[in-house]
């Protein structure tokens, strides 16, 4: 079993775009559900029979509180294997009654403040399902030449794609399936969509049908010792721009990027805190940035002397030059009072 949550960037832009109306969405799986000769009807956790009006009416209108340029719903796509299909006789009822359970592990899969759980009442969706698929351009087959691009596959080939709501039915809380591991582990549900196929319908699943977690690489350090250099030279070129009491210590930098193992969020935050040199704007929470990524918590008054020399003597450097004295302010927008980590 393979259960996908789809990117809209990479995955067919324009049919699963999801920052506005579930329409054309809608369309386009109807679209492709007449090309194969089946009626395109949705279903949902109540009825097997759900209008494309019915589902646009209800996904459309649970966005309250979302920004306009916040997802709205979400696609998914359960892609049961060719034995799996056979082992169901590729029967339409108990497809749906799976994609039921899965839903509902959906909206349990959730990890909300408090301990709260979700259940399947708390979500809105609905479904489709196809009965074929197509190659594409980059598949074995199409490479090899012995199928062409939007040639309909060889054997069983049905598959449900769902879509739900990004918010949950009381519109309070916004559930992205895509956003912090913390908030929603994607490869936990996959893989409880799996074994609920299992269960559900006495399958004994084969290796290649099983999700498993990426298993624990060694980390390739040879290039580790060119990095930590480049880290000490980026350090001596930002002391260079803030006063003294702000200065990093280059060894102190080169061990939390060692710690990260030089993931993206380390670079991201180093960019930063250079940028924020750059700009004459404190980097008092420096460490903090490189260590978890994350802002730190509002200065104590204490700390308000600190804040306060530091603007002094960016004004004492910028004398002649107003036009730099005016960046010192942190700048108005997202960046400025809002975490980079989406939730």
């Amino acid at each position: 079993m393979y259960a996908k949550l789809i990117n809209p960037k990479t995955h067919g832009k324009a049919a699963y775009t999801n920052t506005g109306s579930c329409a054309q969405t809608l369309n386009y799986l109807q679209h492709e559900a007449v090309g194969e000769g089946q009626e395109a009807t949705f279903f949902s956790a109540e009825s097997d029979e759900v209008s494309a009006t019915q589902l646009l009416q209800t996904i459309d209108t649970n966005v309250k509180g979302l920004r306009a340029t916040e997802s709205k719903f979400y696609s998914l796509v359960l892609s049961p294997s060719e034995q799996e299909l056979a082992h169901i006789g590729s029967d339409p009822d108990k497809l749906k009654a799976y994609t039921r359970e899965v839903m509902s592990q959906y909206a349990q899969n959730f990890v909300l403040p408090g301990g709260r759980q979700l259940s399947r009442q708390d979500i809105k969706w609905g479904a489709i399902l196809h009965q074929d698929r197509t190659h594409r351009g980059t598949d074995p087959e199409v490479v090899a030449g012995t199928a062409k691009a939007g040639q309909k596959r060889a054997g069983q080939q049905a598959h449900v794609h769902v879509i739900v709501s990004a918010r949950d039915a009381q519109q309070q809380i916004t559930l992205n399936p895509g956003g912090r591991r913390q908030r929603f582990d994607l490869m936990r549900w996959q893989t409880a969509a799996g074994r609920q196929f299992e269960q559900q319908f006495g399958y004994v699943a084969q290796d290649h049908e099983k999700l498993r977690p990426t298993a624990a690489r060694t980390r390739d350090t040879t290039h580790d010792a060119g990095r930590l250099a480049m880290i000490a030279e980026r350090v001596a070129r930002i002391n260079l721009l803030v006063p003294h009491p702000q200065r990093l210590a280059a060894e102190q930098v080169q061990g939390i990027a060692v710690a990260r193992q030089f993931d993206k969020t380390f670079y991201r935050m180093l960019n930063r805190v250079e940028e924020r040199a750059r700009d004459g704007r404190p980097i008092d929470n420096a460490v903090q940035l490189l260590t978890t990524g994350r802002e730190q918590a509002p200065a104590a008054p204490g700390q308000a002397a600190t804040a306060l020399q530091a603007v002094q003597h960016l004004v004492h450097r910028s004398q002649g030059r107003e036009e730099r004295t005016e960046q010192v302010a942190e700048k108005t927008g997202r960046r400025s009072a809002e975490l980079d980590i989406e939730m």
